[in-house]
């Protein structure tokens, strides 16, 4: 598979994560109901592991990987610390804005949580 394809399949399938999450809770929210912490937690961790695949795979496709002991590992578990500092390294302005849609697909549901209530 190209990196191009590994690119954009995790870019869409963390949007579609995103939305459907964001559909749940908002419906849910609809309903006078919520989801348990665990729900958040998996959902934060999938979002991160999807952005993540992307930057990684960003990153060999500008052959800007250098040898580390795990770079996955570091763009996942340290994805708040690193997403930024690649995107801006790598991108200047655009990076921050890039970084900042990051963050806005991965607060989609608490948006949806919002619309909910006052829809109520």
């Amino acid at each position: 598979m190209a990196s191009s394809d590994i690119k954009r399949l995790s870019l869409l399938g963390a949007i579609g994560v995103c939305a459907v999450v964001a559909t749940y809770d908002g419906w849910l929210t609809f309903r006078h109901l919520t989801p348990n912490e665990h729900f958040f937690r998996i959902y934060r961790f999938v979002v991160a592991a999807l952005l993540a695949t992307w930057l990684v795979t960003d990153a060999q496709e500008r052959r800007r990987d250098r040898p580390t002991f795990d770079h996955g590992g570091f763009a996942l578990f340290l994805f708040v610390l690193y997403a930024p500092y690649y995107l801006f390294s790598t991108r200047r302005v655009v990076g921050i804005l890039i970084f900042g849609g990051m963050v806005l697909l991965s607060a989609l549901p608490w948006f949806a949580e919002l619309i909910a209530t006052y829809a109520r």
